[in-house]
């Protein structure tokens, strides 16, 4: 099984039109430990960035300065909620082999969820990262959070 760490529009856009910045913020330092384990590991971290929130070179398009970010993540662009929907994703993910996918990110009420909607329907194992997924309201997070798999930092850390 290898295992990929999908990393959703975490973009200063995002973060300015989010009223639970608090959400968004603490969901950071959830993604960097991971993403640094997966690194570690050699599996894949997808960046994905929103073109909707604003076009290559703005401020808004630019992953918030705190997400760490490495030369060698995959950087996917999309124009719809669903990551997968008319992007190179599940393409670059096969060629890496990838079959369990962790969706970490923003906004868990559209584009973590729809993007977790697509993994599956593609065929895979999907997880949402505990902790690492940030919303516009506090308590859909925490029913999105129930209603789906979810994985925490130590159990990745004995998967992978």
């Amino acid at each position: 099984m290898k295992v990929a760490l999908l990393i959703v529009d975490m973009q200063k856009g995002c973060r300015e039109i989010t009223q639970c910045k608090s959400s968004f913020d603490n969901s950071v330092e959830y993604i960097n430990e991971v993403s640094q384990y997966f690194r570690k590991k050699n599996n894949p971290v997808v960046i994905i960035k929103d073109i909707e929130v604003g076009s290559p070179g703005t401020i808004e398009f630019e992953i918030v300065e705190d997400i760490v970010i490495s030369d060698k993540d995959i950087v996917v662009h999309k124009q719809h909620c669903n990551s997968f929907w008319e992007t190179e994703l599940d393409e670059k993910l096969k060629t890496e082999g990838v079959d369990c996918i962790i969706v970490s990110g923003f906004s868990a009420e559209h584009c973590v969820l729809f993007t977790y909607n697509g993994a599956r329907e593609r065929g895979n194992k999907v997880f949402l990262l505990q902790n690492g997924i940030a919303g516009f309201e506090e308590e859909e997070i925490k029913r999105i959070e129930l209603l789906r798999p979810v994985i925490n930092y130590e159990a990745l850390e004995y998967f992978l």
